[in-house]
């Protein structure tokens, strides 16, 4: 696996770890391009996926959409339903479910992610504040 630490893939790096939220390929773009408005969204694109590939961050496909998250510590994430927003759940990795799902299925479980779906806080409440008028 080619490790080469381009100045836009470290930029890249950057970016998605100093924002600590998850980004689309395109929010990532608009970032870096505060910094390097030659670059384009097929060198993001290439860059994410080998960040991920790497190990360095994680790809979290929600929908038809991938998002990634400058955290490569393996842990849940949340998508709310109604604005798209992923989110960290701040809860202990299971392994468990690693060797249950191992078990059960007779392959070897290098590790999971959970995505779980809803509505987030913010638009839980927007919704009960337009239930009021």
């Amino acid at each position: 696996m080619n490790l080469r630490n381009t100045h836009q893939k470290q930029a890249i790096l950057e970016a998605i770890q100093g924002i600590g939220k998850h980004m689309s390929a395109e929010q990532v773009l608009s970032e870096v391009q505060k910094t390097d408005p030659g670059i384009g969204l097929a060198t993001v694109y290439r860059n994410l996926n080998r960040l991920a590939e790497q190990g360095r961050i994680q790809k979290i496909t929600a929908g038809d959409v991938s998002f990634f998250d400058g955290n490569p510590e393996p842990h849940d994430h949340f998508e709310c339903e109604v604005c798209g927003k992923v989110t960290d759940i701040d809860m202990k990795y299971d392994a468990d479910m690693d060797r249950l799902a191992e078990k059960q299925s007779g392959m070897k479980i290098l590790r999971h992610s959970v995505l779980y779906e809803g509505i987030c806080a913010d638009c839980a409440e927007k919704e009960k504040k337009q239930s009021w008028n």
